[in-house]
C-alpha cells in the first residue's frame, strides 16, 4: 500500500507538504498542492481512515442527518449533497432521525465516534444540546429547511412565511374565500411558517382562516376534508403545507370524484412527481431543493477545509409560485 513517503518522492515534495494536501491541515502553493495530487492519483493512494479516528484527527467524512431519507425533498437533499461531498473527495455518512429527537440524539454522539469534519443536518426536536455540544468540539454545523436555534451553526432556509402568504393571495384573487390549510401537527419551524403565512393572507383579507392539522389525534387527511367539503359552507380551496399532503388531497379529490378547480381549488407545497401529469395539473410553490442542499455542502466544505471561522451565516433563498390548472388558473405559468 503507498505511503506518504512514497507520493513525497514522486512528487518531488517533502511529507509534511503531502501530509498537509491530504489532511487539509494547512495550506501549500498551488504547484506544491498540484504536484500532490497528480502523485496521489497515480499510484492510487488511500488515507487510512481508521488511523485518523485513532490519532483523534477529523475523517474526511461529512455526516448528514435528515428525518425521513425516503421522503422526496430529503433524499433530493441527500443526493445532491453526497454528490458535492463527493466532489470534493468527501464521503457522507447518512442517518435518519424518524422524526425522534432522541434518536437524532444517538446519530449526532455516533458520528462525533468518528470522527466527521463537519455535520449538515435537517433537525427534528428543539432542544439542541447534542448539536451544541458537537459545535463545542470543533465540528461545524449547517442545517437546512430548519434553523438550529441556540446552536452556533450556518443556516439554509426558504421565506416559507412569505411563500405562504403569496399562495394563499393567489386562491383569495380567484374568488376564494373558505380556502382551509392542510399542514400535519409536527411542530416544526418549516409548518409553523407556512400555517402563519396562510393565516396572515386570510386576515389581511378579513377572511376567518381555518387549519386543519393532520395527525393521530386530529385525524387524517380524509377525516379533515370530510368535514371541509360538506355542507353550505364548504371550502372551495385548499392549501397543502407538503407534497405528502398534496398527494393525499388528489387521492381523495380523485376518490370522491371531485373535480379541480370547481369542485376545489388545490396548491400544494413542492413540486412532487406527477403534479404536472394528472389533469389539471397542481399549481405548486417549488423550492430550490438542489441549491439549498448544494449551497449547503459547499459552506460546510469551506468551514471543514480552509478553516473559515468567520460568523455564522444564514441564508434564505426565494421560492416560485408555478401556476397551473388546479387553482383555476388557464394557462400554466412560472
Amino acid at each position: 500500500m503507498p505511503t506518504l513517503l512514497d507520493v513525497a518522492r514522486l512528487a518531488g515534495v517533502g511529507v509534511m507538504s503531502v501530509s498537509r494536501v491530504v489532511n487539509g491541515t494547512r495550506r501549500v502553493s498551488p504547484e506544491v498542492e498540484r504536484k500532490v495530487r497528480a502523485a496521489l492519483e497515480k499510484i492510487n493512494y488511500q488515507p487510512n481512515e481508521a488511523a485518523r479516528v485513532l490519532k483523534g484527527t477529523r475523517s474526511s467524512v461529512l455526516g448528514l442527518i435528515v428525518p425521513d431519507i425516503a421522503h422526496p425533498f430529503f433524499a433530493a437533499c441527500c443526493s445532491e449533497i453526497q454528490q458535492t461531498a463527493w466532489e470534493n473527495g468527501y464521503m457522507t455518512l447518512i442517518a435518519a432521525s424518524g422524526h425522534v429527537e432522541d434518536r437524532e440524539r444517538h446519530e449526532v454522539e455516533m458520528m462525533l465516534q468518528r470522527n466527521i469534519s463537519g455535520l449538515i443536518v435537517v433537525p427534528t426536536g428543539h432542544q439542541n444540546d447534542h448539536f451544541a455540544a458537537a459545535v463545542r468540539q470543533g465540528v461545524p454545523i449547517v442545517s437546512v429547511d430548519r434553523p438550529l436555534d441556540n446552536v452556533r451553526s450556518d443556516c439554509l432556509i426558504v421565506n416559507n412565511l412569505v411563500a405562504s402568504c403569496e399562495a394563499t393571495k393567489h386562491l383569495l384573487q380567484h374568488g376564494h374565500e373558505r380556502i382551509i390549510c392542510l399542514a400535519d401537527d409536527e411542530r416544526t419551524h418549516t409548518k409553523i411558517e407556512r400555517v402563519n403565512g396562510y393565516t396572515l393572507a386570510m386576515r389581511e383579507a378579513n377572511v376567518a382562516p381555518r387549519v386543519c392539522l393532520i395527525g393521530p389525534m386530529t385525524g387524517s387527511v380524509a377525516d379533515q376534508l370530510d368535514l371541509a367539503l360538506a355542507g353550505p359552507l364548504r371550502a372551495t380551496a385548499i392549501l397543502a403545507t407538503s407534497d405528502i399532503l398534496g398527494l393525499a388531497v388528489l387521492r381523495y379529490l380523485q376518490a370522491h370524484q371531485l373535480r379541480m378547480p370547481t369542485d376545489a381549488a388545490l396548491i400544494s407545497f413542492d413540486d412532487f412527481s406527477g403534479a404536472a401529469l394528472v389533469t389539471p395539473p397542481v399549481t405548486v410553490v417549488q423550492q430550490p431543493v438542489e441549491e439549498l442542499a448544494r449551497r449547503a455542502a459547499t459552506m460546510l466544505l469551506s468551514r471543514v477545509r480552509d478553516g473559515d471561522d468567520s460568523e455564522v451565516v444564514r441564508l434564505e433563498l426565494p421560492t416560485r409560485l408555478i401556476l397551473r390548472g388546479s387553482c383555476g388558473c388557464k394557462k400554466s405559468k412560472r
